[in-house]
């Protein structure tokens, strides 16, 4: 058995202790149990696919984890008054969307600023430093034996 081996069962054992504890939970918040049985077998078939796209948009967005959290606290939220108050699916939708989406859009607007401030800083630096020195005549001229141009010194 190879390490790769060992990898691939415990990713596997993993996913399995993932759907018997997914499973228990819709079943206890949707009647169907096809339907509840079914969105966990897609849930596990597409969790480890997804995890690899949400860490390249964390790498590419870095403020996508605040939205996820924001996201998160409002599914907790929503869970927690859930008995008292009704949240519409729309409003859900919308407040998913647009933690996401405005997490995304300050992310790229973070990255553009800092690049703004580095180039200005970095303009005002090469301004600050003192200019190269001039290269003298003997450093532009080639060297020619006795200092002056003979007849051979041609092309």
């Amino acid at each position: 058995a190879t390490m790769l081996f060992l990898v691939v069962c415990c990713l596997e054992i993993s996913d399995l202790l993932f759907a018997v504890d997914s499973v228990s939970a819709i079943v206890a918040q949707v009647n169907d149990l096809f339907l509840a049985y079914t969105s966990a077998v897609f849930a596990m078939l597409g969790l480890r696919a997804m995890f690899f796209v949400i860490d390249v948009l964390a790498q590419m967005f870095t403020l996508l984890k605040y939205g996820v959290a924001a996201v998160l606290c409002f599914i907790g939220v929503k869970l927690i008054v859930s008995r008292m108050y009704h949240i519409p699916p729309a409003v859900v939708c919308i407040v998913l969307v647009s933690a996401i989406g405005s997490s995304m859009v300050a992310s790229v607007l973070q990255d553009r600023w800092s690049r703004l401030v580095e180039d200005i800083l970095s303009s005002k630096s090469l301004k600050r430093s003192s200019p190269a020195p001039t290269p003298t005549i003997k450093e532009i001229m080639p060297k020619v034996e006795g200092g002056t141009m003979g007849a051979n010194a041609g092309p």
